[in-house]
Order: C-alpha cells, then structure tokens, then sequence
C-alpha cells in the first residue's frame, strides 16, 4: 500500500511539474536574417528597399512588391529586379507589423535616401530611434 501511495504521489508531481524556463524572452531573429543585410540588427520584421519598391519580410523570407496593383508575396525578386545589387543596395530596417501597408509613408521618407538607415518603432509611433549607417561598397 505504502508503494501505491509513493508512486501516485510521483505521478501527481510529475503532473504538475513545469520544466525551468527563463525570465525574459529575448526577441532576436539574427540567424533568419538575409546575408545581404545590415550588421548588428539583433531584431529585423522588415527591409524596405527604397530603390526598388519591395520589401523584405525576415519570418516569412519573402520578397513583398507591388504588381498590377496587389501586392505579390515572393521567395524571389520581381523578374523587373531579379538583378538588383541586395548587398550594395539601400536598406530600411522596419519593425512594424504590416510595413508595406504604410508603402507611401515609406516612399516619401526613404524614397530618396542616399544611405542605409536602421529604424526601431515602438509599439507607438511617438518613440523612433533612428542611426544612419554609412553605405559599404562591395
């Protein structure tokens, strides 16, 4: 009887046993990052490539544009930018669920920037950190 009562006691331990977890999650995604991105981004939801239009989404690795009006979700350039220079091109780091639904917000901020610029939004668009990095050739 006293073996009963040992192992129904274990089995109810175990039942309500959590394995340790930390105290804090970390929100990096540096390992799903492209090659081709910007250094030292621990966290990146978007690029935003200003010289083509297009957007790339680091979760889903996919390529976001425009096309006939909708926008195209792809693995792949569009055919008019498959020969975009991605390492040497101009990158927007944009961390906002969404990006490509503020397209025009973008293109009017971004559309003619002559350097890559890393911006971090907070949950509310009155706090942005915004660090211009210099553009490397090669």
């Amino acid at each position: 009887m006293k073996k009963i009562f040992i192992c129904f006691a274990l089995c109810l331990l175990a039942a309500f046993f959590k394995p340790a977890s930390a105290q804090f999650s970390t929100n990096e995604n540096i390992k799903d990052q492209p090659k081709w991105g910007l250094a030292g981004q621990k966290y990146v939801e978007y690029y935003y490539l200003p010289d083509i239009d297009t957007y790339y989404y680091v979760p889903g690795k996919q390529f976001i544009y425009q096309s006939g009006g909708y926008w195209t979700f792809s693995s792949r350039l569009s055919k008019a930018n498959r020969s975009y220079d991605l390492r040497g091109g101009n990158k927007v780091v944009i961390n906002e669920p969404g990006a490509y639904r503020y397209f025009a917000e973008h293109k009017s901020k971004y559309g003619s920037s002559s350097s890559n610029v890393a911006v971090q939004k907070s949950q509310t668009d009155k706090n942005i950190k915004r660090q211009d990095s210099e553009k490397t050739s090669g």
